[in-house]
Protein backbone atom coordinates (compact mmCIF):
# COMPACT_ATOMS: atom_id res chain seq x y z
CA UNK A 1 0.00 0.00 0.00
CA UNK A 2 1.77 3.28 -0.95
CA UNK A 3 0.97 6.77 1.04
CA UNK A 4 1.26 10.14 0.60
CA UNK A 5 1.75 12.16 3.94
CA UNK A 6 0.41 15.61 4.22
CA UNK A 7 1.60 17.99 7.20
CA UNK A 8 2.77 21.54 8.52
CA UNK A 9 4.46 21.69 11.31
CA UNK A 10 7.20 19.75 12.76
CA UNK A 11 6.61 16.22 11.09
CA UNK A 12 6.62 14.44 14.36
CA UNK A 13 3.69 12.12 13.13
CA UNK A 14 5.30 12.01 9.44
CA UNK A 15 8.70 10.88 11.61
CA UNK A 16 7.07 8.01 12.94
CA UNK A 17 5.31 7.12 10.04
CA UNK A 18 7.93 6.66 8.07
CA UNK A 19 9.79 4.96 10.42
CA UNK A 20 7.29 2.30 11.19
CA UNK A 21 6.67 1.68 7.26
CA UNK A 22 8.32 -1.85 7.08
CA UNK A 23 7.04 -3.09 10.43
CA UNK A 24 3.13 -1.88 8.94
CA UNK A 25 3.79 -2.98 5.53
CA UNK A 26 2.75 0.01 3.95
CA UNK A 27 5.12 2.44 1.55
CA UNK A 28 5.67 6.33 2.39
CA UNK A 29 6.11 7.13 -1.51
CA UNK A 30 5.64 11.04 -0.90
CA UNK A 31 5.16 14.25 1.45
CA UNK A 32 3.07 17.39 0.84
CA UNK A 33 3.72 20.56 2.52
CA UNK A 34 2.02 23.77 2.48
CA UNK A 35 4.33 25.89 4.55
CA UNK A 36 7.60 26.01 3.40
CA UNK A 37 9.56 26.89 6.86
CA UNK A 38 7.87 23.45 8.21
CA UNK A 39 10.73 21.32 10.13
CA UNK A 40 8.75 17.93 8.82
CA UNK A 41 9.92 18.71 4.75
CA UNK A 42 14.07 18.09 6.08
CA UNK A 43 12.29 14.72 7.51
CA UNK A 44 11.39 13.51 4.11
CA UNK A 45 14.70 14.68 2.51
CA UNK A 46 16.67 12.45 5.26
CA UNK A 47 14.58 9.84 4.16
CA UNK A 48 14.70 10.52 0.36
CA UNK A 49 10.76 11.13 0.16
CA UNK A 50 9.78 13.66 -2.08
CA UNK A 51 8.22 16.50 -0.79
CA UNK A 52 5.94 18.88 -2.44
CA UNK A 53 5.93 22.44 -1.20
CA UNK A 54 3.32 24.75 -2.07
CA UNK A 55 2.69 27.90 0.40
CA UNK A 56 -0.83 28.55 1.15
CA UNK A 57 0.30 31.99 2.25
CA UNK A 58 0.49 32.34 -1.72
CA UNK A 59 -3.17 31.19 -2.54
CA UNK A 60 -6.25 33.90 -1.83
CA UNK A 61 -8.63 31.18 -2.96
CA UNK A 62 -8.58 27.47 -0.81
CA UNK A 63 -10.89 25.84 -4.20
CA UNK A 64 -7.32 27.12 -6.40
CA UNK A 65 -5.26 25.63 -3.91
CA UNK A 66 -6.99 22.48 -3.23
CA UNK A 67 -6.76 22.46 -7.32
CA UNK A 68 -2.92 22.50 -7.34
CA UNK A 69 -2.29 19.98 -4.81
CA UNK A 70 -5.28 17.65 -6.73
CA UNK A 71 -3.15 18.30 -9.97
CA UNK A 72 -0.22 17.31 -7.83
CA UNK A 73 -1.81 14.03 -6.95
CA UNK A 74 -3.12 12.93 -10.82
CA UNK A 75 0.74 12.60 -10.97
CA UNK A 76 1.19 9.81 -8.67
CA UNK A 77 0.59 6.41 -7.52
CA UNK A 78 -0.93 5.82 -4.34
CA UNK A 79 -3.64 4.58 -1.88
CA UNK A 80 -4.33 6.88 1.29
CA UNK A 81 -3.07 10.46 1.77
CA UNK A 82 -2.44 10.39 5.35
CA UNK A 83 -2.82 13.74 6.54
CA UNK A 84 -0.15 13.96 9.86
CA UNK A 85 -1.08 17.49 11.16
CA UNK A 86 -2.15 19.00 8.09
CA UNK A 87 -3.12 22.31 9.47
CA UNK A 88 -5.46 23.70 6.83
CA UNK A 89 -9.21 22.69 6.17
CA UNK A 90 -9.29 20.97 2.92
CA UNK A 91 -12.29 22.19 0.50
CA UNK A 92 -15.44 20.46 -0.74
CA UNK A 93 -13.95 20.23 -3.60
CA UNK A 94 -10.60 18.25 -2.78
CA UNK A 95 -12.61 16.23 -0.47
CA UNK A 96 -15.07 14.94 -3.06
CA UNK A 97 -12.42 14.22 -5.94
CA UNK A 98 -10.61 11.75 -3.31
CA UNK A 99 -13.41 10.82 -0.99
CA UNK A 100 -12.71 7.63 0.78
CA UNK A 101 -8.74 7.94 0.54
CA UNK A 102 -8.13 10.49 2.69
CA UNK A 103 -7.14 9.78 6.69
CA UNK A 104 -6.56 12.33 9.47
CA UNK A 105 -5.76 11.87 12.85
CA UNK A 106 -7.35 14.51 15.48
CA UNK A 107 -6.18 15.10 19.10
CA UNK A 108 -9.12 15.23 20.72
CA UNK A 109 -12.02 12.04 21.14
CA UNK A 110 -14.04 13.04 18.80
CA UNK A 111 -17.11 14.01 18.76
CA UNK A 112 -15.93 15.58 21.59
CA UNK A 113 -13.45 19.16 20.45
CA UNK A 114 -13.64 19.39 17.07
CA UNK A 115 -11.37 22.10 15.23
CA UNK A 116 -8.61 23.80 17.56
CA UNK A 117 -7.41 23.99 21.07
CA UNK A 118 -8.67 20.61 22.06
CA UNK A 119 -5.77 20.25 24.92
CA UNK A 120 -6.93 23.82 26.59
CA UNK A 121 -10.34 23.04 25.92
CA UNK A 122 -9.90 19.19 27.47
CA UNK A 123 -8.55 20.96 30.58
CA UNK A 124 -11.04 23.75 30.85
CA UNK A 125 -13.66 21.26 30.83
CA UNK A 126 -12.01 18.94 33.69
CA UNK A 127 -12.24 15.93 31.44
CA UNK A 128 -11.07 12.76 33.02
CA UNK A 129 -9.95 11.61 30.16
CA UNK A 130 -8.48 12.94 26.56
CA UNK A 131 -6.93 11.24 23.46
CA UNK A 132 -6.81 10.98 19.29
CA UNK A 133 -9.60 10.00 17.03
CA UNK A 134 -7.89 8.64 13.63
CA UNK A 135 -11.04 9.02 11.02
CA UNK A 136 -11.67 9.51 7.01
CA UNK A 137 -12.31 13.07 6.21
CA UNK A 138 -15.32 14.07 5.10
CA UNK A 139 -16.49 17.37 4.01
CA UNK A 140 -17.72 17.90 7.87
CA UNK A 141 -14.70 19.22 9.79
CA UNK A 142 -13.22 16.14 11.96
CA UNK A 143 -16.64 14.12 11.56
CA UNK A 144 -16.03 11.28 9.05
CA UNK A 145 -16.11 7.63 10.17
CA UNK A 146 -14.04 6.71 13.56
CA UNK A 147 -11.44 4.12 11.90
CA UNK A 148 -9.64 4.23 16.28
CA UNK A 149 -9.70 6.25 19.17
CA UNK A 150 -7.32 5.72 22.65
CA UNK A 151 -7.63 7.89 25.07
CA UNK A 152 -5.24 8.62 28.11
CA UNK A 153 -6.19 9.38 31.75
CA UNK A 154 -5.64 13.43 32.33
CA UNK A 155 -3.60 13.69 35.03
CA UNK A 156 -4.31 15.97 38.41
CA UNK A 157 -2.33 19.28 37.61
CA UNK A 158 -1.63 18.53 34.18
CA UNK A 159 -0.30 21.13 32.00
CA UNK A 160 -1.47 21.71 28.12
CA UNK A 161 2.47 21.10 27.51
CA UNK A 162 2.33 17.41 29.14
CA UNK A 163 -1.06 17.10 27.55
CA UNK A 164 -0.08 17.84 23.93
CA UNK A 165 3.48 15.98 24.61
CA UNK A 166 1.35 12.80 25.87
CA UNK A 167 -1.33 13.24 23.14
CA UNK A 168 1.98 13.31 20.67
CA UNK A 169 3.41 10.40 22.32
CA UNK A 170 0.30 8.01 21.36
CA UNK A 171 -0.18 9.26 18.27
CA UNK A 172 3.22 8.49 16.86
CA UNK A 173 2.46 4.85 18.18
CA UNK A 174 -0.95 4.43 17.11
CA UNK A 175 -0.63 6.22 13.52
CA UNK A 176 1.54 4.10 11.85
CA UNK A 177 -0.19 0.63 13.69
CA UNK A 178 -3.41 1.85 12.33
CA UNK A 179 -2.29 2.52 8.77
CA UNK A 180 -1.33 -0.76 8.69
CA UNK A 181 -4.85 -2.01 9.41
CA UNK A 182 -6.16 -0.17 5.84
CA UNK A 183 -4.22 -2.64 3.74
CA UNK A 184 -6.28 -4.99 1.52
Amino acid sequence: MKIIVFFSGTGSNLESIIHQQKTYGYKVTGSFCNNPDAAGIKISEDHNIACYVLNSKNFDDRNEYDKKISDYLEAQDFDYIILAGYMRILSKFFVQNWEGQIINIHPSLLPKYPGLDTHKRALENKDKYHGTTIHYVTEELDAGPIIRQERIEIEPNESIESLIERVKSLENKIYPETIGTLIT
